[in-house]
Parts: structure tokens; sequence; C-alpha cells
């Protein structure tokens, strides 16, 4: 059986917009259970951009005793505050840490991307976090040569992204470096196109599911466990992303992930009901058990 690496950006419990480390290593030991190889800290699905520096490593210290499962998002507009997590991350002997390109202010030169991220990845190796609709920024393969050429310790790239040709030209013309697909609707085509892996926020609640696309990607029984996949995730976006994929967690696997933090807001109890019984006609409709 094909295996790809199975990366799982784990959402941020709070409690009273706080956050709950208990329930957030309760939560991601389920995950790891559910046979994901990786937890992502403090990535989109965990908010990552509403945490503080300090939270990020309150996070990564709560899973201090499973270092070689943790990556950590550490990518910020403070590249000081980004290497000095790189930093920790060493002492913690995570992984990797990932990183978002310098978010907001569009417009850099392409040589500042490029120092950037050779400032990170030369404290530890780093995965790109490319996510163009909300940095501003497409890290194309060339960039990714030109940061290596730099002396930047690249080792993979996660591509927020549905431009195809985009993943499939990086994977070709970076040598001795791994493409992780993003989007949860391409996990069977990463499969099928000899991707390295993928970061799934529908894992948080569905690793059950995706499961059941690795061990059928080859037939058609994947294409069935990936539009399950497909019309759940349809459902949290349709409830509001992030906040609902808590009451999913809980509604799906059993496990408390808590809240999500203002201005995500939690769903209402009207909505909360109504998003329960919709997600179980889905799984009725593909005959998938909870």
């Amino acid at each position: 059986m094909k295996q790809l690496e199975s990366i799982i950006p784990l959402i941020t419990p709070f409690t009273n917009n706080r956050v709950d480390k208990q329930l957030a290593v309760d939560h991601g030991n389920d995950v790891l259970r559910g046979g994901m190889k990786y937890l992502f800290l403090a990535g989109t699905t965990g908010v990552g951009p509403s945490l503080s520096t300090q939270e990020k490593l309150d996070l990564l210290d709560a899973f201090s005793n499973i270092p070689d499962s943790i990556m950590l998002q550490v990518g910020s507009l403070n590249l000081e505050d980004s290497v000095d997590m790189a930093r920790t991350a060493k002492k913690k002997k995570i992984h990797a840490v990932a990183a978002l390109p310098p978010y907001y202010f569009t417009g850099l030169k392409r040589e500042w991307l490029v120092k950037y991220y050779v400032k990170i990845s030369s404290e530890y190796p780093t995965i790109i976090y490319n996510y163009p609709d909300t940095t501003g920024y497409n890290i194309t393969y060339d960039i990714i040569n030109d940061i290596r050429k730099d002396g930047g310790n690249i080792i993979g790239i996660k591509e927020t992204t549905f431009n195809m040709n985009d993943i499939l030209n990086t994977k070709m013309y970076v040598d001795d470096f791994k493409v992780y697909t993003g989007p949860d609707q391409y996990i069977l085509s990463g499969f099928r196109l000899n991707l390295d892996g993928y970061v799934s926020g529908a894992g948080n609640y569905g690793y059950k599911i995706i499961k059941g696309i690795e061990e059928n990607y080859d037939n058609e029984k994947g294409d069935r466990y990936q539009f399950l996949l497909n019309e759940l995730s349809d459902l949290s976006r349709k409830y509001g992303t992030i906040s609902s994929i808590y009451d999913m967690v809980e509604i799906i696997t059993g496990v408390d992930a808590g809240c999500p933090r203002e201005p995500f807001f939690k769903l209402s109890d009207s909505d909360r009901v109504q998003l329960k019984n919709e997600v179980n006609t889905v799984m009725e409709k593909y005959n998938f058990k909870l």
C-alpha cells in the first residue's frame, strides 16, 4: 500500500479565549492514533496568525514528548520572532518548521523573499507554506531553487493552491524536495500523481475517511472516500470555516476540541444542531458509520 506523509494542521482549542494546552494534546493524540503521521501547529486551521509568539511556543511545549510528530508554523511579519521560534524548534528537535512568506505587505522584492527563507531555514529545516490567496505571494519552483542556491535549507513545500500546474512544476524542477498538497480535495490526486504528502484541515475530524482514501487510492472506493471528504469540507465552509471544525471534531470523533478564538465565534446552538444533522445525512449517503 502506498503511503504519503499525512500532516494535520491541528485546530487550536481555546477556553475563555485562552489556549487550552490539555485539550490540544487530547485532540492531537486522537488524530495520531487515527493513523496520521504529523501534527502541524499554528497553521491557518490553528489560527496561527492570531497567536502570540509565546502562545505558539506554549503549544510546542505541550507536545514536547512527541517531537518527531510535530511541525510548527513560524512565518510572520517579524523575522526576528520567526528565527527565534526556529531556534526553539531546533532545541525541541521537532520534525521541521514551516513558514509562510511575510504576508499582508505585498510587493517585497524577490531577493528579500529569498533572504527571508534563507534566514529562517539556516536555523532549522524549513517547509515553505505557499498560500497565495492570503499572503499575496506565490512561491514557485524557480524561487525555491534561488533560496537553495543562497544556502537555504528548504526541504519541502505545502501548496495551498488549486494550481496543479505550479504543484507539478515544483515536483519536476526541484530536486530532492517534498511537495505536499494543501486543499482537502486534492488528497486522492496526491496519491495518483506521486506527490509526497498532504496537509489536510479536514483531517481534524476526517482521519478515518483519509485512511480510506489511502487504502483505496487505486480503485473506485478511493474516489468515493474523497467525495465524502469533499462534502464534509463543503459543510464546514457553509457553517463557517475554522469555527465549524471544532464542532465537527466533537460530532464525528467525540473528542472535545474546545472553542475557537474570537473573531471566529462559536456556532449557535441551532447551527450546531443543523450541522450535526447534515453531517449525519452525508455519512448515511456514503454508508459511512461514525
